[in-house]
């Protein structure tokens, strides 16, 4: 029996709703949606051998599909790696695995996104993770890391750390369109999917063919928030993965503890010790970074139809100091 393969792929950006996304779309009864929620299979530009974490480790075409092997033979299957947006083959990839698939790309205001993808790079193992102490630096540090300086010790992947490439859109959305037609590629943008989840997940339902009408719980995920300590994140993170010395630990805490217990326990360790709620950017430093950022978010608007200046605030006058 043939292995099912995926038909639509929520390809990115991140932390612009693409979690939320999933999971709303992994409970309509007509989804099936991969376990991980991202493969990163067709971003080959970005795997790494070996990649202890696993996040882009290379696979081969069986193993991809076998994130799939539970779907019901009439199930619309997707996956949500949120790399391949940003990645320069994945498009040609997906292609070529399947000609007919739908993609759906998320976009955020420039500034907002490169902020919260700053600090869960901070959150992140550190082979595809960030050092910087602070924002500004992380922006100032790419020219070095371009030339193969200051990159993290351990990171694997540093391309991912080239902030002013993630916010490159309009190149993005013109990869997609050079191997997809437009009617096989839905673009959200994050306010209208934060102001209107109910509408913007009836579009997507729409978009996919499958009933509209059904309603999930639209709660929040992947919520953004500042690196508390470092420390107490690796030791959570063994904890919760059962690493090393903590494998007995998980063991006798699930023999003991139902798993909505534990899960809280864990929320509440995260929340109140490893992380803190984010704080806001310098105003200054948000002016100027979209007077730097106005020319991308002019031609991704114009690309789309969409006043984007206005929206996310890029006029001249919103700008100036």
């Amino acid at each position: 029996m043939a292995m099912k393969r995926p038909d639509f792929f929520i390809a990115g950006q991140s932390k612009s709703g693409t979690t939320a996304l999933y999971h709303f779309l992994r409970a309509h009864p007509q989804i099936y949606m991969s376990r991980p929620k991202e493969p990163n299979y067709f971003a080959k530009d970005f795997c790494r051998d070996p990649d202890p974490n696993g996040s882009f480790h290379p696979r081969t075409e069986d193993e991809y599909l076998s994130f799939f092997a539970d779907a019901r033979p009439d199930d619309r299957c997707g996956e949500a790696s949120a790399c391949y947006l940003y990645s320069k083959v994945a498009a040609r990839e997906i292609h070529a695995f399947n000609p007919e698939a739908k993609l759906i790309a998320m976009l955020r205001e420039p500034v907002d996104f490169l902020y919260s993808y700053y600090l869960q790079q901070l959150k992140n193992p550190i082979t595809e993770g960030e050092d910087a102490p602070d924002f500004e630096t992380a922006l100032a540090l790419e020219p070095e890391r371009k030339a193969g300086r200051r990159i993290p010790k351990g990171c694997l992947v540093p391309e991912l750390l080239y902030y002013s490439e993630r916010i490159k859109y309009a190149e993005q959305l013109e990869r997609l369109y050079e191997h997809f037609d437009p009617p096989q590629v839905l673009v959200i943008i994050y306010d209208d999917f934060r102001r209107d989840n109910a509408g913007v997940y009836r579009q997507v339902l729409e978009f996919l063919g499958v009933d509209p009408d059904f309603t999930p719980a639209f709660e929040t995920h992947n919520k953004g928030a500042e690196l508390r300590s470092k420390r107490m994140q690796r030791f959570m993170r063994k904890v919760t993965f059962g690493d090393g010395w903590a494998a007995p630990i998980k063991k006798a805490v699930k023999a003991l503890l139902p798993r909505d217990v534990r899960k809280g326990m864990v929320d509440a360790v995260y929340d109140k010790v490893v992380f803190k709620p984010k704080e806001g950017l310098d105003p200054a430093l948000v002016r100027r970074l979209k007077r730097a950022y106005r020319g991308e978010v002019e031609k991704i608007g114009a690309m789309l139809g969409r006043d984007l200046l206005t929206l996310w605030g890029y006029e001249e006058e919103q700008v100036t100091v």
